[in-house]
């Protein structure tokens, strides 16, 4: 049985879209409960409240549902509604929110545990990457998914496939030996690939091989509730902040002619290839002469800053409203 479902106490604090829950032994327990565990305001503004409350009260804290799938994303009808009526402030506010939420997730003085099964898609990916390290049930399905809506992950995705695809090489070193893992991570995201499974997650970049995964559903949110308190037994203290290596000018230049390349041959449409050509802009950090070392916030600014302009465009507002009408079949 899941650690929530066995414990009978009130939540600490709540709203409509999330619970905190002290399920026992110093942990507290980030419930999820609004309708598909859509991100909206109220949701962003639970995360912070919980950090506030398991830094000053609690060893740690796993974020977890007792739904069907985590989260799969951000509320993309408030989102078209503001983009049509062109209210960025409140949009840009939103993905900046979320981008700090994500940051603070991970560099919280407390361990975080993502608990994820079923559905973690964009904005739900982005949290899970936000924690010190993610509890996975076999089961996941897990992705950044937003070019099929006409965006760009903005809570701070690509930036951390930026990270990540590097992990473990030493740096800086050549384009030509760090491009192929670049460039994997572009096609990731570019095709709004999903996981079929919590392995599959991992080769894709989504996962660590360090992440545990859960094989048995009863069990998966104890096991999450475990890790979390072992990592404080072992004396946890939050990473310090990363720099990025980008590939600037020249990795722009290399992944605008493989979609050019995919345009030519008819495997994407035109809109898809300005989407795969903004999304490369961020993922090499944008317009730098030589490949160098940047801050996770000089990215996190390039997201937001790319993604508010692709919410001004008609075809980004299409693709948005044909997803909610196959949502609705």
């Amino acid at each position: 049985m899941s650690t929530s479902k066995t414990t009978n106490t009130k939540p600490i604090i709540s709203n409509e879209d999330a619970s905190l829950i002290d399920i026992g032994d110093a942990i507290a327990q980030l419930e999820l409960h609004s309708k598909m565990n859509i991100i909206g305001d109220g949701t962003l503004e639970m995360f912070d409240a919980a950090l506030d409350e398991v830094e000053a009260n609690y060893a740690g804290m796993i974020v977890a549902t007792e739904a069907k799938h985590f989260s799969v994303g951000l509320n993309l009808i408030l989102l078209l509604e503001r983009a049509k009526s062109q209210n960025w402030n409140a949009i840009s506010n939103t993905i900046h929110k979320l981008q700090a939420v994500c940051t603070r997730l991970r560099m919280a003085s407390k361990p975080v545990v993502a608990a994820t099964s079923g559905m973690a898609l964009g904005g739900g990916c982005e949290l899970a990457f936000g924690a010190d390290t993610v509890q996975a049930f076999t089961e996941s399905s897990i992705g950044l998914v937003e070019l099929r809506v006409g965006l760009i992950p903005a809570g701070g995705g690509t930036k951390e496939m930026a990270l990540r695809c590097l992990e473990g090489v030493e740096l800086p070193a050549p384009v030509q030996n760090l491009f192929p893992r670049v460039n994997k991570a572009f096609e990731t995201l570019r095709d709004s690939k999903v996981s079929q499974s919590a392995s599959d997650a991992v080769e894709l970049g989504y996962l660590r091989r360090t992440d545990p995964i859960s094989s048995d559903q009863e069990t998966h949110l104890d096991n999450a509730k475990q890790l979390a308190r072992s990592m404080h037994e072992a004396g946890y203290s939050p990473p310090k902040p990363r720099d990025v290596f980008v590939l600037g000018e020249e990795g722009i230049a290399r992944l605008n002619l493989q979609t050019h390349l995919l345009r030519q041959a008819d495997v994407i449409d035109d809109y898809t290839q300005h989407l795969a050509n903004q999304l490369a802009y961020v993922l090499c950090g944008g317009k730098l002469s030589a490949p160098q070392f940047v801050t996770e916030q000089y990215l996190l600014d390039l997201e937001r800053e790319i993604f508010l302009s692709l919410c001004g465009e008609e075809q980004t507002h299409a693709r948005i409203e044909a997803t909610l009408q196959r949502g609705k079949k």
